[in-house]
Formats: C-alpha cells, structure tokens, sequence
C-alpha cells in the first residue's frame, strides 16, 4: 500500500534518456541560484553531476574521469536550461490552473442562469454558484493544472531540454562527439 502511495507521489517523468538534471545536479544548481551553494567544486565533465575527489565514475552518466575530465564549475548554459524548463513546466501548470478556475466561473454561471428557480431567487443562486465556484475552481484548477499542465509542462520543457543539450555537446564537443 505504501508503494502505491510512493508511486503516485512521484514526478512524472517519461523515458527520454535525457542526460541531464540528475537530483544532485538540479539541488546544486537550485542551490547555486539561491545563493546557497557556490559554482565551484567537482563536476562531471559529460553531464555536469557533483562528484567527490574520490570518484572515478559519474554514478549518473557512469562517464569515466579518464574519458572525460571532470570540470571546477557548472555552466552558465546548463544553470539557463534548467532555469528554463521550470519556467516552462510552471507556465503550464499555471496556465491549466487557471482555465480550471475559468471553467469553474463560466459553468457556475451556466447553471444559475440556467435554472428558472436559480435565476429568479437571489438567495439561492448565491448560495449555489457560490458553492460551484469554491468546490469547482478547487478541483478543475487542480486536476487540470495538477494532473494536465504538470504532464504537458514536462513533456514540453524537456524536448527544449533534450534540444539545448544536444546544442550545448555539439558546441562542447566541436561536432565531433570527441571526449577530452
């Protein structure tokens, strides 16, 4: 029971094989923009992880420090990427939230103006489109932010992920795919 509960606590998250953003690395990094954390130490030089001096193998990539020289500082790029896909993911999530609320308004105000009875006594329509939109807004603003804009948000927000990686190899790498 307790691994159902885990299971559907969980962030969506679709199989991509998108390199980036181990835990590690998106803590650091939320670390680093909240000024809690400095961009220096130890850093896979293929997908950026922290790493301890004793380490010999990325446990995220499992890039070997022989096939790639770890780096002293994440970069600038890689902190932007991740600046951009919670931007996208929270522009989705906000963007359904509010249609939810929307919804919510609109379908109140249907049911009211709908109903003869409602649309003739004040009192009671208040009370109704009032209960509409609490209960409503709450559970549209949550189920399709919540449950929509997070799976939409994601999806998006990594395929420009997945795109800016390979620009930031492509720049990196030379266009050879060469390891240094």
């Amino acid at each position: 029971m307790s691994t159902d509960w885990a299971r559907g606590a969980e962030r969506f998250k679709p199989e991509d094989d998108c390199p980036l953003f181990s835990e590690r690395l998106e803590e650091h990094i939320v670390g680093i923009t909240r000024g809690e954390l400095p961009n220096r130490g130890r850093f896979c030089g293929n997908c950026y992880t922290p790493m301890s001096i004793e380490t010999v193998r990325c446990a995220h990539c499992q890039t070997s420090v022989q096939d790639r020289t770890p780096v002293g500082a994440i970069p600038d790029a890689v902190v932007d990427m991740l600046r951009r896909q919670r931007k996208t993911e929270s522009n989705w999530v906000n963007g359904f939230a509010y249609l939810g609320l929307v919804l919510a308004a609109v379908f109140g105000l249907g049911v009211v103006l709908g109903v003869p009875y409602l649309r003739a006594n004040l009192l009671p329509a208040t009370i109704v489109y009032g209960l509409l939109l609490v209960v409503g807004s709450r559970m549209l603003a949550g189920l399709l932010g919540g449950y929509w804009g997070d799976r939409l948000g994601y999806e998006r927000a990594r395929r420009a992920l997945r795109e800016s990686w390979a620009e930031l190899v492509e720049a990196r790498d030379g266009g050879t795919g060469a390891r240094r």
